[in-house]
């Protein structure tokens, strides 16, 4: 979901739950003629205006809840053209959300065409209306340095809004419940706590396509690790190879369908939905002093979540934002790649390299050894790759089809099978430009099934007759009788 639908979301259901909302923070007056305010000959039933100025006439808005965290909307006249409103208040933890800051700030300083219900009110009437102890205080200050404080009193006994009038008048008005929802939000529901930052436009298709590096390090020590090729590079990637690559606790391509859906995509849709603890004392109520720190940055952001435990009755996770000290509540997200096997993570073409990264490789099979060394042009020279199986100089196509070859191994099913004592019917070692190697092992354990083990480590079973084995054995004899070597 895209940041301007979810803000479009949020502000809706706003809306439609404005009364609900109203009812649960500002009760309705008993019926009682001596606490309720009452039509007297005081009472006009005129509109008026309060406030009406352009927000490029506007300095910042001051917000003085009753019995709440104040804050300030402080307007940005950088761009008079735009309405970039920070946030700013001693206990805020998050930045504000522009679009929730745009609606207070709207009405904050738009109020017209009001209801006025009292004229010239004395301090007992003004007391009858809640102005003795206002629900809220906000003051608008404007660039020319003058300014406009209002109060808002209490609410009417049908519920229709809550009686508000200036400070510098005795005149009484009534403002409708959608302006009383915004203006009396707390601090808290002003707070842009998205994990991730959606596309700035539609441009982008998919929000998830944007995550180039994902880390998460799990208590118990596990990494799972793994970098989305560029386009470029995806353009040049030779057939097999995945957009993404796995870096811990395994190098190896990683499964497009299965990275997408279970890493990727639930990064995107983490969205904290309630301020639990400010400044908490004790992280460990919420198994935030030891959590799983989930890492994921795009070309122009990062960004690092704490993961705590999961609270079963109330649905969601307990997680932080690092740099932002409050303890959050997601109901939302899907935190199912915390207990993710990496396995799971890989492409089913288990044995993918780049013939760019490899020196060598050497062949065990049929009770024979061979050799592929790769002679790598230098950075910037006009010389192709060539290569020599054992003593045989071979040219670039014939030592590209060669090693492409040694990759067509599939993974067509899992095994918890141990690593057998008994030795290998194929092995395949790569050594690498970098230092290192890894060898792939097949071992026979049924009629046409064979293990595979990658670096003594079990991966699954290769469920079809060992055709790469033939198809090696006739190569070699091609190379051997000085031949060229056919595709595929």
């Amino acid at each position: 979901m895209r940041r301007p639908v979810v803000i479009a979301v949020i502000s809706a259901a706003l809306l439609l739950i404005a009364g609900i909302i109203m009812i649960t923070l500002f009760p309705e007056n008993e019926a009682n003629p001596e606490t309720t305010p009452s039509p007297t000959p005081a009472i006009v039933r005129e509109f008026g205006d309060l406030i009406d100025v352009l927000h490029t006439d506007v300095d910042s808005v001051i917000m003085i809840p009753g019995g709440r965290t104040p804050y300030t909307l402080q307007l940005d006249h950088t761009h008079p053209e735009y309405w970039d409103i920070e946030l700013v208040a001693d206990d805020a933890i998050f930045p504000g959300m522009q679009t929730i800051m745009y609606a207070v700030f709207s009405y904050a300083t738009s109020m017209t065409r009001l209801m006025r219900v009292a004229e010239d009110a004395d301090n007992e009437q003004l007391a009858l209306f809640g102005f003795d102890d206002p629900v809220l205080i906000w003051k608008v200050n404007l660039l020319d340095g003058s300014s406009k404080e209002f109060e808002l009193g209490l609410r009417l006994f049908d519920g229709s809004g809550n009686y508000v009038r200036s400070t510098d008048s005795r005149d009484v008005y009534i403002l409708d419940n959608e302006a009383v929802l915004f203006l009396t939000l707390e601090i808290e529901d002003l707070y842009d706590i998205f994990f991730f930052p959606y596309p700035p436009s539609d441009e982008e298709n998919y929000t998830w396509e944007l995550i180039g590096h994902f880390l998460l390090e799990k208590p118990d020590g596990t990494v799972i690790e793994v970098v989305r090729r560029t386009d470029e590079e995806w353009f040049d990637m030779p057939y097999g190879f995945s957009r993404f690559r796995l870096l811990e606790p395994f190098e190896g391509e990683g499964s497009a369908h299965v990275i997408q859906s279970i890493l990727m995509e639930p990064v995107t849709h983490i969205t904290p939905e309630t301020v639990v603890a400010v400044r908490p004392a004790d992280l460990s109520l919420y198994g935030l002093d030891t959590p799983a720190r989930l890492t994921v940055s795009t070309a122009e952001w990062e960004g690092t979540l704490l993961i705590g435990n999961r609270n079963p009755e109330l649905r969601g996770q307990y997680i932080m934002i690092e740099g932002f000290d409050a303890v959050l509540f997601d109901p939302h997200g899907t935190y199912g790649f915390l207990d993710m096997d990496p396995q799971q993570l890989r492409t089913q073409l288990t044995w993918v390299h780049h013939i760019e990264d490899v020196s060598s490789v050497v062949f065990e099979l049929d009770g024979i050894t061979r050799m592929l060394r790769i002679e790598h042009p230098a950075p910037g020279s006009d010389d192709t790759l060539k290569g020599w199986l054992d003593d045989i100089e071979l040219n670039e196509t014939n030592t590209r089809r060669l090693f492409a070859s040694a990759m067509r191994i599939m993974s067509t099913g899992d095994s918890t099978e141990p690593v057998p004592d008994f030795s290998p019917v194929y092995r395949i070692t790569m050594h690498f430009n970098f230092g290192g190697s890894q060898t792939l092992a097949l071992y026979n354990i049924g009629e046409s099934h064979y293990l595979m083990v990658l670096n003594n480590e079990s991966l699954g079973v290769y469920t079809t007759r060992l055709q790469i084995q033939t198809n090696l054995l006739s190569r070699f004899e091609i190379l051997d009788d000085g031949g060229d070597l056919p595709m595929g």
